[in-house]
């Protein structure tokens, strides 16, 4: 297929998507997109509804997923506290990569293991700093 006909093709799909009332257009792209990152929904995504205590050592927070779309985490001392956006990505057997921005500048990247009660973090810092750990992942029944 040609270039035209390949744009022409995408934008008749987005044109179709737009007219069946999808709520998000980019839902339809990430069709065409063989290298998009498909978003968890909140029925694929295992921790919705569930609070979960992470211990990196120095660092420990509460995480309470609200949504495939949100979270809240708490410090111990309860005076941390903040609701985020999360772009959750199922990558298999219950571990998940979540992304959320807490401030401008602040990026946090977690590859959360749920089955094994592992999680990863990768925080960068509005600085240019940039913090790795690896910490335990428990349930709070």
């Amino acid at each position: 297929m040609n270039r035209k006909k390949a744009l022409t093709a995408s934008f008749a799909t987005i044109l179709l998507g737009a007219t069946l009332g999808l709520t998000s257009l980019s839902a339809v792209a990430q069709d065409n997109d063989p290298h998009a990152v498909v978003q968890a929904t909140d029925a694929e995504f295992s921790a919705v509804g569930k609070s979960y205590n992470v211990d990196f050592g120095d660092q420990k927070f509460r995480l309470d997923f609200k949504s495939a779309r949100q979270m809240v985490f708490t410090s111990p001392d309860g005076k941390n506290t903040a609701t985020v956006d999360i772009d959750v990505t199922p990558i298999g057997n219950d571990v998940y990569m979540i992304y959320w921005s807490r401030r401008p500048g602040q990026y946090v990247v977690h590859v959360d293991d749920f089955r094994n009660g592992v999680a990863y973090t990768n925080i960068f810092l509005p600085d240019g700093k940039s913090s790795r750990r690896k910490g335990t992942l428990v349930e709070i029944k």
